[in-house]
């Protein structure tokens, strides 16, 4: 079977040869079903953890300009603008936080299934057990802030989980934010 296509202005161009005696939207629909088993598997994704932008946004002093709201969980950080630590739950300290991520990065340290990054995002709770290797983390209770959003007033707390979430933001995966949680 041959079709030819003609130009605008009627002259044959390339003539397409098919080597079936069935019509080409027939091969088509073929095509597509034999297709449609591989098309429906997901894609292999990769741990968050190890993406070189979460790595970077995950720097406290990065993450804001990355997009991301971890400062708004970290006592002493200042929150990304128009945000503030009012009502959420404070890692005590930017060290305290930095070495919970770090723990969490490293497979020798996290021994725990870390989440892979798929689609546009992902979240993981982990035991602060799995990552610090003891029960509970001291945490703060924001109650008021001042006009950066920084946290001025707290009640001290204890937690048992970490809550990660990871986020594709213009195209690059972050770390958005990490908290002490229960």
């Amino acid at each position: 079977m041959a079709i030819s296509i003609k130009n605008t202005q009627g002259a044959c161009m390339h003539p397409i040869r098919f080597f079936s005696s069935k019509p080409p939207f027939a091969l088509s629909a073929m095509a597509a079903l034999l297709m449609a088993p591989g098309l429906s598997r997901p894609a292999h994704a990769v741990e968050c953890r190890t993406i070189a932008s979460v790595q970077a946004s995950a720097v406290s002093s990065n993450n804001n300009d990355a997009g991301g709201h971890l400062n708004q969980h970290i006592f002493g950080a200042t929150p990304p603008k128009g945000s503030s630590q009012t009502g959420k739950t404070l890692f005590t300290s930017i060290g305290e936080y930095s070495n919970v991520w770090n723990n969490y990065q490293n497979p020798e340290k996290f021994r725990g299934d870390a989440i892979a990054c798929s689609g546009t995002k992902a979240r993981q709770k982990v035991t602060v057990y799995s990552v610090l290797k003891k029960d509970m983390i001291g945490g703060f209770n924001c109650t008021a802030a001042n006009a950066k959003g920084e946290c001025t007033s707290k009640t001290k707390s204890q937690h048992k989980k970490i809550q990660l979430d990871f986020k594709l933001v213009q195209g690059q995966w972050i770390l958005l934010t990490a908290y002490p949680t229960n």
